[in-house]
């Protein structure tokens, strides 16, 4: 009886010392990016649900840190170089951002960043009904920020566009006749829209053009974390293969998408002389 209850007694420790044990050195990585917006808790909630899948496909626990500061897209990017501030942002790719910085060649959007639909002032459609090609659509001002890769892409497509609008006074300068149309994401028009943290009351999102543009949201990291790069590759790939990124995916973005009925649009193609060649 002492002999069984010995051994049990031991089989016991053993499991709890080599469950301590695993814990105790348990993989870590602590990802540090721009800071909060807005006052929001969570910055990009798809990107920080999208980032602990990858890093849980590792079985790596995953903290994530803002930096104190409030970071433009372009001031993010620069402090990624200098390997200060953060170790970590996402942003759409150009040739100039693959120069500096390491990306992570997978969409995090699923190529869909580049596909746009565009607030205009409620009762203008009319107006936008009639565009049929790039150079009815050059009548009209649209309205992007200049240090976003999407100013430069309109702008090489001769499409006239005021960049010198800051981002929380961008849909008044719609309302207020400042320019006529602001493209946004297929991803966040909707969402927008039905923000109340965004004013668009007196906006409509336009129901006839889909301005696409070859364009993709990657990770990136500075130029010399190649470990950083290989992990969230390597586990970005399990959570493709495995569907887990999909169902995210659609979670997020799978209703909103269906009210735009995409399929029943004009589609304005734009060429994109900044998007980096396939490797």
């Amino acid at each position: 009886m002492n002999f069984n209850l010995t051994n049990i007694l031991m089989v016991l420790l053993l499991l709890f010392g080599s469950l301590f044990l695993r814990s105790s050195f348990a993989a870590e990585q602590t990802l540090v990016i721009p800071g909060k917006l807005f006052g929001k808790e969570v910055r990009n909630p798809y990107i920080d649900e999208l980032l602990h899948l990858i890093y849980s496909k590792l079985d790596v626990d995953l903290t994530i840190d803002y930096s104190p500061e409030g970071l433009t897209q372009g001031r993010a990017m620069k402090a990624l170089s200098d390997g200060k501030l953060i170790n970590l942002n996402w942003s759409v790719t150009t040739k100039e951002r693959e120069k500096l910085l390491l990306p992570i060649r997978i969409p995090i959007y699923k190529g869909l960043i580049g596909w746009r639909v565009s607030f205009i002032r409620a009762g203008e459609q009319e107006n936008f009904s009639q565009v049929n090609n790039i150079t009815d659509l050059q009548k009209f001002l649209a309205v992007q920020r200049f240090d976003w890769p999407d100013y430069k892409i309109l702008l090489a497509n001769d499409l006239n566009v005021e960049g010198n609008i800051s981002f929380n006074k961008m849909y008044d300068a719609i309302t207020l006749g400042l320019a006529d149309y602001y493209p946004r994401s297929i991803l966040e028009i909707s969402r927008e829209k039905n923000n109340p943290t965004f004013n668009t009351t007196g906006l409509s999102i336009e129901r006839s053009l889909l301005i696409k543009y070859p364009s993709a949201y990657y990770f990136f990291v500075n130029a010399k974390d190649v470990a950083l790069a290989n992990s969230i590759e390597k586990g970005f790939k399990i959570a493709i293969e495995d569907g887990s990124f999909e169902d995210l995916f659609l979670r997020y973005y799978g209703e909103n998408l269906k009210k735009l009925s995409l399929d029943k649009r004009r589609i304005i193609e734009l060429n994109n002389p900044f998007f980096p060649s396939p490797l």
